[in-house]
């Protein structure tokens, strides 16, 4: 057999909206163990350099192609005799591949192929010359990208000591592995947050092969993004052990007691966190922001990363960002997917009581989004939402983050020094603002029973779980309406905030509510032959759709109406 005819390499993986991963199956046919392999490619497409069991390099061709050289590192840098590893990557599509499906040889590579390295050495020493490999050497596999897939490798006769892993299995999936795993990016080396432990197999997107639509590991980069935040802050850099000692000393672990490299894998993440949410400011705060941003940083442009920095962070954060070169590690730390590395259910399922049901895990679900990335505050299998969270205020949200950034009580407000975005108004506005009427010129008030009635139109938007309700009333009266109130039955919950309107409550019998609703600030006055919108959010308690517009048929129950009270 000839040294080219050694190393064979099988490609699989996934295609997804804008980008792809790629999983090489790389087996070592011959009967010597392969170190310091390496193989090249051309290919249009544009490779995260944070891939697992290769470091990769990269060389503009000028011709729309680049040429990456991968070669085996930590894991992946030794290949038994007749052993399989897998090795991988996530990318970003240079030409159109697709929204779905799997990864093929013929999608990754330009038509110049795959070539093995000359730098491979046998056991005894002796250096390898490895020619180019034919196209037949490189077999198209189904790929096998379920959840757990990088640890069903073919192990041959490797036995793991074999692997000098420190008790990691090949592809480093240990309970704890101390060994440093250094990523190369743009921006400098970062180290992997599975460098202090792992814990896959506790929740979905924990593996390197979960990093789906844009979403990538958890590395140190994120502790750069933290202190940025503080700085801003006016607060002094820490370390990511000083942010897990707070939060083991706060109750947001699993666990009462650090043990091994715990407090650095928790402060990371932890930092992780407090730099994905404590930017926003406390008037301008909702959950969806949080899925908008990471959807963007995600798949979008940095553009529109940014523009919603300046809409709804605190005063002065972008130009920040921007002057002080912290942009790009900002949008980074937005692409970390929290599940990554088992962490969040390891070690930071946080017990810490916050409102209501609520605990502080409830709330790290926050940064968590369905499949789609279109809705936060999802559950581990990204279908359902994380219901707890749901009914905790805003207020107590953005306390709880902004707590995690100035390493504060997560119960109480920090960072109120913080100025809010002066462009901002935090209600909502009605869709025509009444002009005030002076007191002395204002009529009497009118009987809400016997005098002016007015229209009430129902329009919104149907989610996941729930809804956005919209109500334009139009006062048909010659005069104003004051202290307007309208009321119906439903079979959905009223939860959040509203505006415009004061909600009340009764509870009845066969899961049904009944809502009085009541102008409030400025929904409380409604011009004659004007309109305004008021709304509200609920939860679904019939099925609808998962998307779509709200009317009043799907909001009231059957048999009811709105009516004026």
């Amino acid at each position: 057999m000839t040294p080219s005819e050694s190393l064979q390499v099988s490609i699989g993986g996934d295609i997804w909206w804008g980008g792809f991963t790629a999983e090489l199956s790389l087996t070592n046919t011959g009967d010597q163990a392969l170190e310091g392999w390496s193989l090249s490619f051309t290919s249009p497409h544009q490779l995260d350099p944070n891939a697992w069991g290769v470091a990769l390099e990269s060389e503009g061709l000028g011709n729309g192609l680049t040429l990456y050289t991968l070669t085996g590192t930590d894991w992946g840098s030794r290949i038994a005799a007749g052993a399989t590893i897998k090795v991988g990557f996530n990318g970003t599509q240079g030409i159109e591949l697709g929204r779905d499906g799997a990864l093929t040889e013929e999608m990754l590579f330009s038509e110049s192929g795959l070539a093995v390295g000359d730098t491979s050495k046998t056991d005894s020493g002796s250096t390898m010359s490895m020619d180019e490999a034919s196209t037949g050497d490189i077999a198209t596999s189904e790929p096998s990208m379920g959840i757990g897939s990088m640890n069903e490798t073919s192990m041959g006769e490797t036995s793991m000591s074999e692997t000098s892993m420190d008790g990691a299995d090949m592809n480093g999936h240990a309970g704890h592995n101390h060994a440093t795993h250094q990523h190369t990016t743009a921006a400098g080396p970062y180290t992997d947050i599975n460098s202090w432990g792992s814990f896959h197999g506790s929740n979905h997107n924990s593996e390197h092969n979960e990093l789906v639509g844009g979403r990538t590991a958890i590395t140190t980069e994120a502790l750069e993004a933290y202190n940025g935040l503080r700085a801003f802050a006016g607060l002094e850099a820490v370390g990511i052990e000083t942010v897990g000692e707070w939060a083991f000393a706060n109750g947001l672990t699993n666990n009462a007691q650090a043990w091994g490299d715990d407090t650095k894998g928790v402060g990371l993440w932890y930092a992780m966190q407090g730099a994905k949410v404590g930017w926003i400011a406390d008037q301008t705060y909702n959950p969806q922001i949080l899925a908008d941003i990471q959807r963007s940083a995600r798949l979008e442009s940095e553009d529109n990363v940014m523009k919603m920095v300046r809409e709804f962070g605190h005063e002065g954060f972008a130009d920040f960002l921007e002057q002080s070169g912290l942009q790009g590690t900002f949008i980074n730390t937005l692409k970390m997917e929290p599940h990554y590395g088992g962490w969040m259910h390891g070690r930071t399922h946080g017990f810490l009581d916050i409102e209501g049901v609520a605990i502080a895990h409830d709330i790290n679900h926050l940064t968590v989004l369905g499949w789609d990335q279109d809705q936060p505050f999802m559950n581990d299998t990204f279908d359902w939402p994380q219901w707890p969270a749901l009914d905790v205020s805003d207020s107590t949200v953005i306390n709880y983050y902004q707590g995690i950034v100035s390493l504060g009580d997560p119960l109480a407000k920090n960072l109120e020094a913080l100025p809010s975005p002066a462009a901002i108004n935090p209600e909502p506005q009605p869709v025509a603002v009444p002009q005030p009427i002076p007191a002395d010129a204002r009529p009497e008030e009118t009987d809400p029973v016997t005098g002016q009635t007015f229209d009430v139109e129902v329009s919104g938007d149907l989610w996941w779980g729930g809804f956005t309700a919209s109500l334009t009333l139009t006062n048909q009266g010659e005069e104003q309406l004051d202290d307007w109130s309208l009321s119906f039955i439903s079979n959905h919950r009223f939860y959040g905030e509203s505006w415009g309107v004061d909600v009340v409550t009764q509870p009845l019998d066969g899961e049904l509510y009944r809502y009085e609703l009541s102008g409030a600030d400025w929904g409380s006055s409604i011009g004659a032959g004007q309109s305004l919108t008021v709304g509200f959010n609920a939860l679904a308690g019939t099925n609808l759709e998962r998307t779509g517009e709200l009317n009043e048929t799907m909001l009231v129950a059957p048999g009811s109406s709105i009516t004026q009270i």
